[in-house]
């Protein structure tokens, strides 16, 4: 489902209809603050910010989704409510506040000191919790997932079970221009070259990716009772002690005494034997591909559970989340039912 990231200010009419035709289904787009002053000065330019909404009312006319993308720094962390009204009367399906990290250009912005992080997150859980319509997550912040008490593996109010924790070289990866291939975009250690080697073999056998699938985190991160359902934020790690493995400097969190380490969850099965008929397995391939496997392992171990060899579509579809992957396209685009023969 190809979302293209945009600023909005060159998103137009015209554009947003060729952007549909070429086969987009949606557009993220940078909103700052709830008025002009503090966006156009973060992008350092007047009128972006009145572009960016102009931006996002041509996306919907022409039909793709929209998300909002704020970036949070302290000066803006009382707009939360603010950007999220702004959200909802643009229609958006999502809204994510990215925490700032603070690597490249992002080292001369204002951050948040560490006590603001855990008062802001709990403020996004609220403000998802009263606009249920709308997805509201924090990103580059994975205590969220502590702040719901969700360990690994678990799901609840919408978060599924692999969701706002870090997922650089896990579940996720960035290719430069230059064709190089790092964990994310504010990880620059590079894990390999589209210039020499395919991109499937980079995944399933980069150094850099097998140390942030496998690697246990230094310091308090790898001793915590959450160090695999959050594990801290691997980039914030990386620059502030040049190891991807260390301790992500940004979190409050203390341990209790008497909690454990968290155990690393059991791996799900990839194959268990499970067939699927051909009208299941057309809905799965429409499901993103960055969670497919996920969602293909979860519910066959679902199916051998009740007893099933085979996944079919009425199985398939009682094991679908209140808010689907589909829902996020506007009505007329959606997958038409799959019907049985």
């Amino acid at each position: 489902m190809p979302v293209i990231g945009t600023n909005g200010v060159l998103l137009d009419d015209d554009r947003a209809a060729q952007l549909a035709q070429a086969g987009a289904v949606g557009v993220g787009v940078s909103l700052d603050s709830a008025t002009p002053g503090f966006h156009d000065r973060l992008r350092g330019r007047a009128g972006a910010w009145s572009g960016a909404l102009a931006g996002m009312r041509a996306a919907r006319v022409a039909g793709l989704a929209v998300q909002v993308q704020a970036t949070l720094l302290a000066e803006n962390r009382q707009e939360l409510a603010g950007i999220a009204d702004l959200a909802q009367q643009a229609g958006a399906l999502a809204l994510n506040f990215f925490f700032l990290v603070c690597t490249g250009r992002g080292v001369t912005q204002t951050d948040m000191p560490q006590h603001m992080y855990e008062r802001t997150l709990a403020q996004i859980l609220e403000l998802q919790r009263a606009r249920p319509r709308m997805f509201i997550r924090a990103r580059c912040a994975p205590y969220a997932r502590r702040l719901l008490g969700l360990r690994a593996g678990e799901a609840r109010d919408g978060y599924e079970a692999w969701s706002s924790a870090c997922l650089a070289g896990r579940g996720y990866l960035r290719i430069t221009p230059q064709g190089r291939v790092t964990p994310c975009p504010y990880i620059p250690e590079v894990a390999g070259d589209l210039n020499s080697e395919r991109l499937a073999t980079i995944w399933s056998t980069s150094v850099v990716f097998d140390r942030l699938r496998n690697g246990t985190p230094a310091g308090k991160c790898g001793e915590c009772d959450y160090r695999y359902s959050c594990g801290g934020c691997r980039a914030r790690a990386a620059a502030d002690s040049g190891d991807l493995l260390g301790e992500d400097p940004k979190c409050a969190y203390v341990k209790p005494a008497t909690a454990q380490p968290e155990p690393a969850p059991p791996v799900a099965e990839t194959d268990q034997g499970i067939g699927w008929e051909p009208a299941a397995g057309a809905m799965l391939e429409r499901i993103p591909a960055f969670v497919r496997k996920r969602v293909r392992a979860a519910v066959e171990t679902k199916a051998c559970a009740a007893g099933l060899a085979t996944v079919t579509v009425e199985f398939l579809r009682l094991q679908r989340p209140a808010r689907a992957a589909s829902a996020w396209l506007p009505p007329e685009r959606r997958p038409a039912p799959i019907v049985r023969e």
